[in-house]
């Protein structure tokens, strides 16, 4: 072999050595590093073996020395930490928009960001029961990022489910064709956000319920879109006109208006134990059916068309159910 072949095999030999038998914990000295080297029949001496370390390092790879703990020796400083990928598995089994496939996929990659030490202690963590069964989220996401970029219109198809799990699209399967603008994340589901050139407006579609997606080859005149105050004035991505929605509150409530709304929103007190929080959201179905959770802790106080909508369901509440006692 010649020397570059060499050095070149030595190298590649020693960051799989460390990426395999060791971590920040786990440190292997210059003799074991050798007697690896050997045990892949790669003869290696201590500057050769410091000459391809130093070539790695120049590569960026975050190779360092250490004495701790009575250890002298090298060590591979991974970019992800444990807990670090304990929270981003977490986000993948948490989200209903990828599927159990992709997100068992998913979880395996990001595990080998670990060393074999690390994995071993990494628990396994249960995924969401119900995902979805569509396995082409993340390449639908990957090509909705790649229009909205470029301003080019994409053509799909969008379905719900039957009660018999069965696909039924809408519009009799007839194709959409809209101008993505940008890809949004909200209590575990992905959007993507579309501008309808027809109706001059914007509207969120969920990326699991789409298929058949093609993106068009010529762009459009780029639009404007803010995706801060389009994230500000939708509840759980239910769109409409915003409007001012203030409610009376038990001032239990601060923690959980605080989590669900932002520390931003505007409050103030009222009594003792009670305050007023406005909010700037589309009176959205999600927005009443939250409201309504806490029926015995918040009172509705503006708009009066939020309020009669409450009064009509409450109505129907009780219409419904004095049936049932007949």
């Amino acid at each position: 072999m010649n020397p570059v072949a060499g050095h070149i095999a030595r190298t590649f030999a020693i960051l799989s050595i460390l990426n395999e038998q060791t971590d920040r914990n786990h440190c292997i000295s210059m003799n074991d590093l050798v007697l690896f080297l050997e045990d892949r029949n790669i003869p290696a001496e201590r500057k050769a073996v410091y000459k391809s370390i130093h070539a790695l390092q120049s590569y960026g790879y975050d190779i360092r020395y250490t004495r701790a703990d009575g250890q002298n020796g090298y060590y591979i400083e991974r970019p992800w930490s444990s807990s670090e990928i304990r929270v981003l598995i977490d986000a993948v089994n948490s989200s209903y928009s990828l599927s159990a496939r992709v997100s068992g996929e998913m979880n395996r990659k990001l595990k080998a960001c670990l060393s074999p030490f690390e994995q071993e202690l990494m628990p396994e963590v249960p995924a969401h029961q119900n995902k979805t069964d569509n396995d082409e989220v993340l390449d639908l996401i990957s090509k909705l990022l790649h229009a909205a970029s470029r301003s080019l219109p994409v053509e799909f198809c969008y379905y719900d489910l039957t009660i018999t799990r069965k696909k039924q699209y809408r519009r009799s399967k007839a194709v959409y064709r809209l101008l993505p603008v940008a890809v949004m994340e909200n209590s575990g589901r992905y959007y993507c956000v579309f501008y309808s050139r027809k109706h001059d407006s914007f509207a969120n579609y969920r990326i699991d319920k789409m298929n058949s997606l093609t993106i068009a080859d010529e762009p459009e005149e780029p639009v404007r879109f803010d995706a801060e105050r389009w994230a500000e004035t939708s509840f759980q991505m239910y769109r409409g006109d915003p409007v001012t929605v203030q409610l009376e509150c038990e001032s239990s409530m601060v923690p959980i208006i605080f989590d669900q709304f932002g520390k931003n929103v505007l409050i103030s007190a009222v009594g003792e134990n009670t305050f007023t929080v406005n909010l700037k959201s589309s009176l959205s179905p999600t927005l009443i059916s939250w409201i309504l959770m806490f029926y015995d802790r918040i009172t509705v106080k503006a708009p009066k068309e939020l309020i009669t909508r409450l009064l009509e369901i409450a109505d129907s509440i009780c219409q419904n159910y004095r049936k049932e006692l007949k």
